[in-house]
């Protein structure tokens, strides 16, 4: 029987539903990351250096999943993967042992990595076939999760213990999307039935191609935002030491900003083009947010309100400036290349989830090793400023055909 086209209208909210629970859910235990590395008994290098594990899972992740889909479609691999990740979270707020957590960060990177490479995959589909774009909008559905599931967190903190919390939304947002995924099975990515384009396992590492531009872009765009969710919490509750819930308002701000600048930026392009909006907001956010962590954290300690308010400007600026450069760069990348959208996916995230964590380990030692975040932090601000030189890739006409 013939399958029933659901509409692009449904498939449009379907789809930013899915990116908005996604990002509510693997972001729930961020502002929570102080019970975690508390539960595990860390110090800031070592807690930072065994969440850096993640990204041994979310490379092999990217490294196949583009190929698992191109060669059975987008369901199963959506629906195997949000176990996987739930599954994990669920364990890693469970465990006070190094080696088991290592172990489940894997796990839980490898799950992150996978639904990122299959539901995007899905929106390059709809925009092919719809000629609508909803990149940078499904990322700011995402933000909108992530900012959701932050503010929902510093309520819960000292009310709800951390097992519970995690345990409980880890099972409803496993059915909630694995739901979705199969409302959307008529309209989903399905498998390449081509036997001239299958790839095997010796091609997923022949094929691979690094479009280096594009790569450096996107590392340096990114970073700013996984600084922000790995320490930006830790950061203002050891620097000020304020209540584990006004410790999240800076994250939350970054967060907000995230999602009015991927859901608006679309307003501003008729008055000058993606590239030039790029750069402007790449130098607002890079001075902006380090230049106010500069001082605040140079202001005597009886100024301590001052301080959190010029934390909360400088996320602000962070946030906004930074926006909507990933998923910009990230539309370029499929543009360049003529491999099909969810192997260009993957093979950027390989690259750029290299960079992340042999960055992330940079930060991670520079704080353990000086003793300040805020030194630390100034890592990605220095990124985002150099990502000036890459933006190029967003102009309409730098196609690279590989």
């Amino acid at each position: 029987m013939a399958q029933v086209d659901i509409g692009h209208r449904r498939e449009q909210k379907l789809i930013h539903i899915l990116f908005f629970l996604f990002g509510f859910g693997i972001m729930a235990w961020v502002p929570r990351f102080p019970e975690v590395r508390e539960n595990l008994g860390l110090d800031n290098g070592a807690f930072g250096s065994l969440m850096s594990t993640g990204s041994i899972g979310a490379f092999f992740g990217l490294l196949t999943t583009g190929h698992i889909i191109h060669r059975v479609g987008v369901k199963r691999v959506t629906i195997v993967s949000i176990v996987i990740l739930y599954a994990s979270l669920i364990s890693l707020v469970h465990i006070s042992s190094t080696i088991p957590f290592l172990i489940f960060s894997i796990g839980f990177g490898f799950g992150i990595t996978a639904i990122h490479v299959a539901i995007n995959s899905q929106a390059f589909h709809f925009n092919d076939r719809s000629g609508t774009n909803i990149v940078t909008s499904a990322q700011g559905y995402w933000s909108a999760g992530a900012l959701s599931t932050a503010i929902a967190s510093g309520l819960l903190v000292d009310r709800v213990s951390l097992v519970t919390h995690i345990t409980v939304l880890s099972v409803i947002l496993a059915a909630a999307m694995i739901a979705i995924v199969i409302s959307l099975h008529p309209v989903l990515l399905t498998a390449n039935t081509d036997l001239e384009s299958k790839y095997s396992i010796k091609e997923i590492f022949t094929s691979f191609r690094i479009d280096w531009p594009v790569s450096l872009a996107m590392a340096c765009v990114v970073y700013l935002e996984f600084a922000v969710g790995d320490w930006g919490t830790i950061f203002t509750k050891d620097r000020l030491e304020v209540s584990a819930g006004l410790s999240a308002a800076p994250y939350i701000v970054f967060t907000a900003m995230m999602i009015f600048g991927r859901l608006f930026i679309h307003k501003l392009l008729p008055y000058a083009p993606l590239e030039l909006w790029a750069k402007r907001a790449a130098i607002l956010g890079g001075f902006g947010f380090g230049g106010s962590i500069v001082i605040a954290t140079h202001l005597p300690e009886e100024m301590k309100w001052w301080s959190f308010g010029l934390f909360i400007l400088g996320f602000f600026l962070g946030g906004l400036g930074s926006s909507f450069l990933g998923p910009s760069v990230f539309r370029a990348a499929t543009r360049r290349s003529s491999l099909p959208n969810a192997i260009v996916v993957g093979q950027l995230g390989v690259v750029n989830n290299i960079m992340v964590f042999i960055i992330k380990w940079i930060v991670a030692w520079t704080m353990q090793l000086t003793g300040s975040i805020a030194l630390a932090m100034m890592i990605p601000v220095a990124m985002l400023l150099a990502s000036t030189l890459f933006l190029y890739v967003l102009k309409e006409d730098q196609e690279i055909k590989s």
